[in-house]
């Protein structure tokens, strides 16, 4: 098994990375923008607060719209700012779902800023 971290999300759908015809290339190859949100999603490596809390501790760390800690959790369960169809209570219940690889692209396709710059703390 192959070292993935610990900030990694793991999601049940997820093939092995594959240059040529992985799911996350077609469902956002089409974009650099998008696939590198994907990235920043599945990677927790994103210019969210919990990053920046990190790696950058005199920056900005909460969330612009709902004033905590801006982190994964917050941005794909719980922030008023994005839109979502699930009611979940955190990464574990998300992850046990089995359309949780669909679902988080359909999350980054409807809401085109959520893991972007645009949303970081200021």
């Amino acid at each position: 098994m192959a070292y993935a971290g610990h900030n990694f999300l793991r999601l049940k759908a997820f093939d092995p990375p594959n240059h040529v015809s992985s799911p996350a290339l077609q469902a956002h190859g089409h974009s650099k923008a998008n696939m590198a949100r994907f990235c920043r999603a599945v990677l927790d490596h994103a210019p969210l607060g919990s990053f920046r809390q990190r790696f950058f501790a005199h920056e900005p760390t909460d969330c612009p719209e709902c004033g905590v800690l801006q982190d994964r959790a917050h941005v794909l369960f719980k922030c008023s700012r994005y839109r979502r169809w699930w009611e979940l209570r955190g990464e574990f219940e998300f992850l046990l779902r089995v359309s949780a690889y669909r679902e988080l692209n359909g999350f980054l396709t409807t809401n085109e800023s959520a893991f972007s710059f645009e949303d970081a703390p200021t």
